[in-house]
Order: C-alpha cells, then sequence, then structure tokens
C-alpha cells in the first residue's frame, strides 16, 4: 500500500489526467474522433453522464474502434485495453474469459457483461460465452473498472463489461462482411437496419467456420440476431431484442510441458474426440417511458435458454451418445430503473432508484447413467444512487444496495429397478445470503483540462452452481471494498491522458483447490493504469496504455496465480492517403504463476510474452477491402496453465477480405 500512496503523491497532481468536465461547454469542433473524454457513457450509474464526471476508470469503445482494429473477436478487442488480461483455454472467443484488475483464474465470476441491460454472465464457472457476441451487432462497449456491486448486484468485483448494439436507423443501410484466413476461416457476417414509419430495427446474420491452429481445435458459429424498437409516443419507446446463437467444438485439452515449446507438438492434442455443442436464445423486451416532469423509467425482461453438450475423455469403447455430459439453463431477469433530476438548493440532482430480480434453473447430467446436479438460484435487490451538482467544478455520488440470494442445490441419481430407471432425488441443500454494497465518489476540476476524483466502493459475490455443487461446508459470499483515485487530462484537442491508482481487499475469496472453499487469508490487489491517445498529425492516431498491478495474500505475501504484474499495449493507425489506413498494435504481458500455485514454489511461471497485429484496409464508395496479419512474429506462448499443463495460444496467421456497405 505504501507504493501505491506514494506513487499517488507523485502522479496526482502532474498526470492524474482528466479534462474539461462539463459535458456541454467544451468546444468540440477540434477534437478528434478517437478520444473519448467528452462521451457520454451509462454503465457506471445507469444515468447518461459525461464520462468525465463519473470518479471511476472507464473505457468506451466505438463501432469506429471496432472495424479499424485487426480483432475477430470481443476477447481479442478487450485484451489491449488497460487493465485487462485474457484467459483463453483453446485460441478462439469460445472458453475464454476476461479478467480485469488482477482477478485471475476465477475472473469469469468476478467479472459482469451485460448486453442491453441483461446479464450475460453463466450460472456456473464457465461465466460469459463470448463466441455468442458477435462483433457486427455491438455499437458501442464501456468498460468500468472495479466495485460496481451496487448497481450490478453479485459478481462485479473486476468491473463491469456493458455492451450496447446497433439500432435502428432513419435510413435503410446494408452490410455485408466477409473474411478468409489460415486455419481455413470463414468469416461471413450481414446486417440491415433501418426504419418503418414508427419501427426502427436492426437484423444482423453471422456464419463461422474454422479448422483451428491445433488439432480438434475446430470451431463453428451460427448467430442470428435482431433490434425492435416501436415509439408509441413522444415520451414512450417499446423495445424488443432476440438473439440466436449455435455452435460446435473441438476440445484439444492441454498440452504437456515438455511440448509446449514445440512449434509442431504444441498444436498436438491428445484428445482427438472431445468435443462440444451450444445452442443459446435470448430475448428480452421492455419500455422506456421518459417525461421532464416526472422524470424517467426503464424496465426491461430478459429470458435465456441454454443447452450445453459436451464430451471429456471419449472412448471408442461407448457409442458417443452415451458419453456426453449435458448443461441445460433456463433463467429470466427483470430490472426496473426509474430516475428523476431535480434541484435542491440551487444545486442539481440525479436521483435513480432500482430493483433487479434473476432467477436461474440449472441442470447438469454427467453422462446417461452418471449424477444429476439439479440447481435453483434467485437473487432480489434493489438499489438507489445520487449525484449532486455542486457547481461547475464539482460533482459528488453515492449508493447503496440491499440484496438477498436464495439457493436450493441437490444431486440425483439413476437407479434401475428391474428393466425401468429412474431418478432418485438427492438431500436438498437450502441456501440464504443477504449482501449489501456501498459507494462513494467525487469528481474535481482543478483546472480548465484537468479533473481528479476518488471513489470507495463495497463489493461482494455469491457462490455459483457449480461451487455449491462441490464445496466446503461453510462456503460463503466473499465481501471486500476498493479504493480508486486518479484523473483526466486534455492537454489540447488532439492529445489526451489519464492515471488512476487502486487498491482492493477481499474477505473469503472463493477459489477452488480439490473443492471450492475460501481462502484463509484476505486478497490484496494494488495497481496503476495509465493510457494516452494522441492525433501528432490529422492523419496519424497513436495510443498506449501501461496497468502495474501487484495481487497478493495479505498473511503470506504469495502472489495470486495468473495475473500479470505487467500488462501494456500501443498501437498506431495511420491513414497514408485517402482511403487507405494502416493499423499496427503490440501486447505485452508479465509473467504469471501458474493456476494451481498458490504458495509460488510448486510449477513453473508462465513465460512473459509480446504479441504485434497488422491490418491494411482500403475504402471506397461503401466498399472496402482488407488484409492482416496476427502474430506478425509468431510468438509461443499460453495464457492459462494449470499444475503445469499449458494451453497454447494460435501463432502466426494471416486473413484478408471485403466488405460493402449500401
Amino acid at each position: 500500500m505504501g507504493f501505491l500512496m506514494t506513487t499517488a503523491i507523485l502522479v496526482i497532481p502532474v498526470g492524474s489526467m482528466g479534462a474539461d468536465t462539463d459535458g456541454g461547454d467544451a468546444d468540440d469542433a477540434g477534437r478528434q474522433p478517437r478520444l473519448e473524454l467528452d462521451e457520454i457513457v451509462v454503465t457506471a450509474n445507469k444515468i447518461d453522464e459525461p464520462l468525465n464526471q463519473v470518479p471511476r476508470n472507464i473505457t468506451v469503445i466505438t463501432s469506429e474502434d471496432i472495424e479499424q482494429a485487426p480483432s475477430k473477436n470481443i476477447v481479442d478487442l478487450l485484451n489491449r485495453e488497460v487493465g485487462m488480461n485474457i484467459r483463453s483455454l483453446f485460441g478462439s472467443d469460445k472458453q475464454s474469459a476476461v479478467d480485469i484488475r488482477g482477478m485471475g483464474a476465477t475472473a469469469a465470476s468476478n467479472v459482469v457483461v451485460m448486453v442491453d441491460g441483461v446479464k450475460m454472465n453463466a450460472p456456473d464457472l464457465s461465466g460469459v460465452d463470448f463466441s455468442a457476441i458477435p462483433l457486427e451487432m455491438i455499437e458501442r462497449i464501456e468498460v468500468v473498472r472495479g466495485a460496481g456491486s451496487v448497481l450490478y448486484g453479485s459478481g462485479s468485483v473486476g468491473g463491469v463489461i456493458n455492451i450496447v448494439t446497433r439500432k435502428g436507423t432513419p435510413d435503410t443501410k446494408t452490410r455485408v462482411y466477409t473474411s478468409y484466413g489460415s486455419y481455413e476461416t470463414l468469416d461471413t457476417r450481414a446486417g440491415v437496419s433501418g426504419s418503418v414509419q414508427d419501427f426502427g430495427y436492426h437484423l444482423n446474420a453471422g456464419y463461422y467456420d474454422s479448422d483451428g491452429y491445433r488439432d480438434n481445435s475446430e470451431l463453428i458459429k451460427r448467430d442470428l440476431s435482431g433490434v425492435l424498437d416501436y415509439f408509441l409516443t413522444d415520451d414512450i419507446t417499446l423495445n424488443l431484442a432476440g438473439a440466436y446463437h449455435m455452435d460446435e467444438y473441438g476440445l484439444p485439452g492441454p498440452v504437456e510441458k515438455n511440448d509446449i515449446d514445440s512449434a509442431t507438438d504444441r498444436v498436438q492434442t491428445d484428445y482427438p474426440d472431445d468435443s462440444g455443442e451450444t445452442t443459446d436464445m435470448r430475448i428480452s423486451g421492455g419500455f422506456e417511458l421518459e417525461t421532464d416532469r416526472w422524470g424517467s423509467l426503464n424496465v426491461v425482461r430478459g429470458y435465456r435458454w441454454r443447452e450445453n453438450e459436451y464430451i471429456i475423455g471419449y472412448t471408442p469403447l461407448l457409442d458417443k451418445a452415451d458419453q456426453a455430459d449435458d448443461i441445460e439453463e433456463f433463467t429470466k431477469t427483470l430490472t426496473a430503473v426509474y430516475e428523476k433530476k431535480f434541484s435542491l438548493f440551487d444545486r442539481h440532482q440525479s436521483l435513480l432508484i432500482g430493483i433487479d430480480h434473476l432467477f436461474t434453473d440449472y441442470i447438469r447430467e454427467e453422462a446417461p447413467g452418471g449424477p444429476r446436479q439439479n440447481s435453483r438460484l434467485e437473487s432480489l435487490g434493489g438499489f438507489i444512487t445520487n449525484r449532486w451538482v455542486f457547481n461547475e467544478v464539482l460533482w459528488a455520488q453515492w449508493g447503496y444496495r440491499i440484496n438477498q440470494t436464495d439457493g436450493k442445490f441437490r444431486t440425483d441419481q439413476l437407479v434401475s429397478f428391474g428393466e425401468e430407471e429412474r431418478w432418485i432425488n438427492g438431500d436438498t441443500d437450502d441456501f440464504e445470503w443477504w449482501n449489501t454494497a456501498f459507494d462513494l465518489g467525487i469528481s474535481y476540476r482543478i483546472m480548465d483540462k484537468i479533473t481528479i476524483y476518488s471513489s470507495y466502493a463495497t463489493q461482494f459475490r455469491t457462490p455459483n452452481v457449480d461451487e455449491l455443487a462441490e464445496s466446503e461446508e461453510g462456503l460463503r459470499p466473499q465481501e471486500g471494498y476498493q479504493l480508486e483515485g486518479g484523473g483526466r487530462f486534455e492537454i489540447s484537442s488532439n492529445l489526451e491522458m489519464a492515471a488512476t491508482i487502486f487498491y482492493i481487499a477481499i474477505e473469503d475469496e472463493i477459489y477452488y483447490s480439490e473443492i471450492n472453499r475460501n481462502y484463509d487469508e484476505r486478497t490484496i490487489r494494488e495497481g496503476i493504469e495509465t493510457e494516452i491517445k494522441w492525433y501528432p498529425i490529422e492523419a496519424l492516431f497513436i495510443w498506449g496504455n501501461y496497468s502495474y498491478l501487484e495481487a497478493s495474500f495479505e498473511g503470506s505475501g504469495a502472489t495470486i496465480p495468473l495475473v500479470p504484474q505487467h500488462k501494456g499495449s500501443i498501437g498506431t493507425e495511420w491513414t497514408p492517403a485517402h482511403g487507405w489506413t494502416v493499423f499496427l498494435t503490440g501486447t505485452y504481458v508479465g509473467s504469471r504463476y501458474d493456476g494451481n500455485d498458490v504458495d509460488n514454489d510448486r510449477y513453473d511461471t508462465l513465460d512473459a510474452y509480446q504479441v504485434f497485429d497488422t491490418k491494411l484496409s482500403y475504402a471506397h464508395k461503401g466498399l472496402k477491402v482488407f488484409a492482416g496479419v496476427n502474430n506478425i512474429l509468431d510468438e509461443l506462448y499460453e495464457t492459462s496453465s494449470f499444475s503445469e499443463r499449458y494451453y497454447p495460444m494460435p501463432g502466426r496467421n494471416i486473413y484478408a477480405g471485403i466488405e460493402a456497405r449500401f
């Protein structure tokens, strides 16, 4: 902690960097399009407000950022952002997790992902299936780092990733995209948006087929999604959104230590017949009511059906149908948020009151004849936040949540009665937890272009169904708090910088070691996040970020596994001539301890790595052609390892394609 406090004294006065923050007085005419401090965001407080008035470290990724980057999926895209790190098992967006602020092996359960206000985290340890969120459907991504339990409840420990999908447009617009590259990878997408009378719509379809860079790492995805808005009156809008995702994938498994440094051996597999398939359907609907006098009300109801069949440990001695484990999930969510803006003592106020409800029915059947895990989780929470505008240079906010979680879990057995088989219900374990969360933040513009901020927030995470299924007696929710301070600085209309320091303490953090349990020691995460965005000339955009993170156990001082101490990215976007764009990016990730090396003395560490990607495109009158190379230097690296069993990432790969808009 002393290291961070010393850094705070040195950094904040000169580099706790902010921007003009009154959200409407800045002269934006000369600002470059990829700078973001005047963005309006909704993630941090579920209230539209200027990014530079929010006392948190926030990143906004726009549709333009997505289109220009050499990223094939959302996981690759997020990996370039400050303080974020991916953990991938098979080098694709399937079976991947995005870590924010050093959550390590449990990142999938400690980072919340939202799509249009609906929580995407699965109730088990699999977390978010990012392969079911194609880039084509995304309008923008807002990332809020740090505790967000007041607004988002359980699991919002490392941060929140809020994905906003594309909406209808006044005129009909169509986009068709296709690319082909290494590993016989075909990626085809199409989208159309428009409006008919009082209706706005946006529809997407996608097909992805790749053999994968390893033996038995193929991935086939099919996606359909759509959004429909009906403008009932000037004050009322009805919303309906749906998505359908189906995939088939191979499960190549880990690579042994002796093979991981060989370019030929690391792509092989000892599990050539292990595989899985997923069907994921989502639908949500609601309405937005906005009035000047009475405030606004936003209600969203969401449903999700997911089925996942997979085979791990295939044997030719049995039929495939007799070896498949099966997961069935049904989840429904409801969120209602009321906002009222008013004045008190001549000071502007924004009051937000909300409730959210989540219910999950979850069944996992382990191969026909195996046990069946039956789980139900239900969460009900209420929250309130208040934002104060004291004057043109000072803003403050506070929030509070109370949350109840009920859980039921049992293990059923399939028993034979002569020629008949019947499920016999096991004993039911009931759980009930009450949790609260609180946050307080303040932003202060100390100069015309400099804003500093600080915040304090508490957070919690309740156990998920996998953790309940195999847990130590008395497994408890984890709770903790976060301190954050930093700032934003707009040096000029073409240069902006930001810096943040943070300290996170967690009691009873949940982890897996032969069985799910709570750490005896408190875990501590403290670090620094810095960013810069610069247009030295109009045709050249340069950006960079660096984060330093110490994640450790308070008593022993051991480092938390799978958390790198150093992480940095840099990129350039150059337009040498009209229509031409060259994009180059590089990411460095420091060494990490093995996922099962809690004491830091059992296994070799994962090596540090650096990966460079590039993309060249030419656009003319709605037509764009492009080509790219990922992992230019053919780096041999991996993001995950457990007991020195490694999950290698792809080597050098190329692609090219065409995109048409009309």
